[in-house]
């Protein structure tokens, strides 16, 4: 059974939430987004601490579709966490 996360997780969760998915902000859109765990040296299954905001297109049809055409396309996951967390102010 996966653990619940902790109050910090779920701020950081809202907070992903309100910035929108980071593909369609990089383009200058908001689109209310879904949490993507970043899977980059996490062994199968796991989830790293580590997630970006996507939007129900970029996170389940492009990403999960297609991640190898997704990072072709939009950037490496840890090259849009980093932009993510670079451009998530107040």
């Amino acid at each position: 059974m996966a653990k619940k996360p902790n109050k910090e997780i779920r701020e950081r969760y809202k907070r992903a939430i309100n910035f929108g998915c980071v593909v369609c902000k990089k383009m200058g859109i908001w689109s209310e987004p879904q949490i993507h765990h970043l899977r980059v040296k996490t062994g199968m299954g796991l989830k790293s601490d580590k997630f970006i905001p996507l939007c129900y297109q970029h996170h389940m049809i492009e990403y999960h579709g297609n991640p190898k055409e997704f990072e072709k396309n939009y950037g490496l996951q840890e090259e849009l966490y980093k932009w993510y967390i670079e451009n998530d102010r107040d």
